[in-house]
């Protein structure tokens, strides 16, 4: 008991010297404590539990009710206050005291010796509702409840509400979830008030555990499976091209506030300008639960809100959306995230390594790929999925239906072509996608679209020194690269990286002038940590930036197309380039692949 006692003397001291700077911060990120967090973060893991409600100790908050993403601020009061001791979040109440989804300990309040502080989170609504607990922990990793309060939630709150075009004229399809599937619609009009609105029931769908394919996403835990309740569609018709639609969703007894729209171009419309961004690799921002924060999600978001409020058609997101890898909470925090930008613009995604990567139960898979997916013994393709295999990817997220759901399609918007397609799955030539990708391409009418936008998870072109993202590079350069150029593709983007890199206008290594080939742009750069490793030198790399943050900003119109690289936050253009129209002499060409 000795050497014990003398520890806690320690930490103490070196907590009450360093309190301020590691005050908010989330747990796993403190470097500055690394000594003393280790041994604080192996008290989580108690040794036994009980309850024993001490009248002394206090632990309230200002709110008893909330609806999703309300802040809360979280008061403790303990006389006997330990370093140890820690305020627990837990959801649904009836979470036995070890599956906690959240804690913070109480010494990472400011001026916790005077037995009190103040918490301030963000909490979401999850369907179910909150209770916190104060555990006071003894030395042998005991955990006793000495006070709870408890924190409601609505009982159906519509949520997560984003929007996606279909490929079709006059069509926008209104996606979102809730706690129940009770008589789903949604109501639109052209007046803010909906005055003389129409209304569109909604199909639902949901998915349980046992339709996952494998850990963690189904296993049952606060920390991975929740019931991620129903997901609601509406598909909107008869929309005329550029006028503003105003629309709520919900039911009738709960209803979201009322957000709008513009209704998407004709094939026939006249457009001089088309204007969307891109970007991979975003996570979350919201600092609790386990600081599965990524540091520049939370700028990014913000700068497109920005972008969204002054005018873009559409978002292109192309895998590694949320990053939850089977933690069913991180979906729900990252479509709270997205609300403002997603219900206002097309929010238009494709499948990562993290969303889709198997190595088991493939017979759930929704993409209908054989055995457990694509896992070429060349690749590094592995088990990033977290067990999910696309599933909450694709009852989340609605896309056209010319080509395989989320994982794989394409859609026309004003004068831009845009195909997403998987780098999750079998590209190479033969196989189900590639086949699709040569008749999507070949029926591009360049007179109505005259850019050809395409984006996958993974790049074709990198030079950063990732060995394993190198070789897959050049197995899709080998697939596609011919077929890109012979249909002559304009502009290819990808993430994975989380990086900015661009090419010259490129022909199987080889600059060429521009017009003449396709450029290529990693973009996985809008939020999660940025990659560390350096360059390769080739000539085709033009740009690299692994320093900022930010995402693509495409401006189309008939004879060009201007691409910039947007810092956030600041909003700073750190590169910019111009894709002029392929020439049209480029009718007969003879590709020659790389050695």
């Amino acid at each position: 008991m000795t050497w014990l006692l003398l520890l806690l003397a320690v930490i103490s001291n070196v907590t009450a010297r360093n309190l301020k700077n590691i005050e908010h911060t989330p747990l796993h990120k403190r470097n500055a404590q690394k000594v003393l967090l280790d041994v604080r973060d192996t008290l989580v893991y108690f040794s036994g539990a009980e309850y024993s409600y001490d009248p002394s100790v206090k632990l309230y908050a200002n709110t008893s009710k909330i609806t999703n993403m309300d802040a809360v601020a979280i008061t403790w009061e303990n006389p006997s206050a330990s370093l140890f001791d820690m305020v627990a979040i837990y959801t649904p109440p009836s979470r036995d005291v070890m599956d906690y989804l959240d804690y913070r300990y109480v010494s990472d309040t400011e001026g916790w010796q005077k037995s009190q502080g103040v918490f301030h989170e963000v909490l979401f609504n999850m369907r179910a509702d909150y209770e916190l607990r104060y555990l006071a922990i003894d030395e042998h990793k005991k955990a006793t409840v000495k006070a709870s309060f408890r924190i409601s939630v609505p009982d159906n709150e519509p949520m997560h509400g984003h929007i996606a075009v279909t490929g079709r004229s006059g069509e926008m399809r209104v996606m979102w979830g809730s706690a129940k599937s009770d008589k789903p619609r949604v109501k639109f009009s052209q007046s803010p008030d909906l005055k003389n609105s129409v209304t569109v029931e909604a199909t639902t769908t949901t998915y349980t555990a046992d339709d996952l394919c494998g850990a963690r996403a189904n296993i049952t835990n606060p920390l991975m499976f929740q019931d991620p309740g129903f997901f609601h569609t509406a598909l909107l018709k008869d929309l005329k091209p550029g006028v503003k639609y105003f629309y709520s969703y919900g039911t009738d007894e709960d209803t979201s506030k009322v957000t709008s729209f513009t209704g998407p171009p004709y094939p026939e419309t006249k457009v001089a300008v088309t204007k969307f961004a891109g970007y991979g690799d975003m996570g979350v921002y919201y600092p609790p639960y386990y600081g599965d924060s990524m540091p520049g999600a939370a700028d990014v978001t913000h700068a497109l809100e920005q972008e969204a409020a002054e005018g873009l058609d559409f978002i292109l997101h192309f895998g590694d959306i949320s990053y939850a890898r089977g933690r069913g909470y991180i979906w729900d925090q990252f479509m709270s995230q997205m609300t403002k930008v997603a219900e206002q613009v097309p929010y238009m995604v494709g499948v990562g390594n993290h969303e889709y990567d198997h190595v088991s139960g493939g017979d759930k898979d929704p993409s209908g790929a054989p055995e457990n997916g694509f896992h070429p013994e060349w690749g590094n393709y592995g088990d990033d999925g977290g067990g999910e295999c696309g599933v909450p990817t694709s009852h989340r997220y609605v896309s056209p239906d010319n080509g395989n759901g989320v994982f794989w399609y394409s859609f026309d918007y004003g004068l831009v072509h845009v195909i997403q397609f998987s780098s999750e799955h079998d590209f190479r030539p033969g196989s189900r996608q590639f086949l699709w990708i040569e008749k999507d391409l070949k029926s591009v009418d360049r007179k109505k679209t005259p850019w050809i936008v395409v984006t996958s998870h993974r790049p074709l072109y990198t030079s950063q020194e990732q060995n394993g993202d190198h070789i897959v590079g050049l197995h899709m350069r080998l697939s596609l690269e011919e077929l890109f150029y012979v249909h002559s593709v304009n502009l290819h983007m990808a993430g994975h990286l989380h990086s900015y890199e661009r090419t010259c206008p490129v022909i199987a290594g080889d600059c060429v002038k521009p017009g003449t080939g396709t450029v290529y742009v990693i973009v996985g750069s809008a939020g999660k940590f940025l990659d560390a490793e350096s360059y390769n030198e080739y000539p085709w790399s033009k740009y690299q930036n692994c320093e900022k943050f930010g995402y693509e900003r495409i401006t189309a119109n008939a004879t060009h197309m201007h691409v910039e690289f947007v810092a956030a936050p600041g909003g700073e253009v750190l590169d910019n380039f111009i894709v002029p129209s392929w020439e049209e002499n480029l009718t007969q060409r003879t590709f020659k692949k790389f050695n």
